[in-house]
């Protein structure tokens, strides 16, 4: 069929509903990728201090620099975490530094393979059943100094690109079908 036999007001629609297709947003992902697991587990009672944790997720986290952050407290809200995590494909691996006893909190920050920054924390403890209420306060004072630094990746720049170059490819189909009209009839 030829833009020729298409009515006019088929046409004007067939134009609008492309545009509108383009220039719309899609709707939001229904979920982002999500911790399934660490060893040690939320809440565990370990016996020594292990060498590390690893947290576990759907998907594996995006790998720029500064995309991953995970701090690790002893129950004084002094740092344990040593070196820089380890991301090998769902798996993000930190290290602890030296034997701790009582509450750890794990404090946790990625981005996720759909570009959305996730976050968490949890707690285990060494030796001690239950301390990890004594290390509530150090939750609040990772996280004010947490929310200082957000150097991860920022998906928002590439949104609104492609919002824009949506727009644009839009615009210009809508001018050629408008140019095309003009043209079948003149004929």
């Amino acid at each position: 069929m030829s833009t020729a036999q298409i009515s006019r007001p088929g046409r004007l629609l067939v134009a609008l509903s492309l545009a509108a297709a383009l220039v719309l947003p899609a709707s939001p992902a229904s979920a982002h990728d999500e911790l399934v697991g660490s060893d040690p587990a939320a809440d565990a009672v370990v016996g020594e201090t292990p060498e590390q944790v690893t947290l576990t997720f759907i998907d594996a986290p995006l790998t720029e620099d500064g995309a991953t952050e995970i701090v690790i407290l002893d129950e004084d809200c002094a740092p344990i975490t040593e070196g820089e995590p380890v991301i090998d494909g769902v798996e993000i691996t930190q290290a602890i530094a030296g034997p701790v006893e009582g509450a750890v909190i794990v404090q946790w920050r990625t981005v996720s393979s759909d570009g959305h920054p996730i976050s968490g924390e949890f707690g285990f403890s060494v030796g001690t059943e239950g301390a990890q209420a004594a290390a509530g306060d150090c939750v609040e004072t990772a996280a004010e100094q947490a929310e200082g630094g957000s150097e991860g990746f920022n998906a928002v720049p590439y949104a609104v690109g492609g919002g824009i170059l949506f727009l644009g490819v839009g615009i210009v189909i809508a001018i050629a079908i408008a140019r095309g009209r003009r043209g079948a009839t003149k004929d």
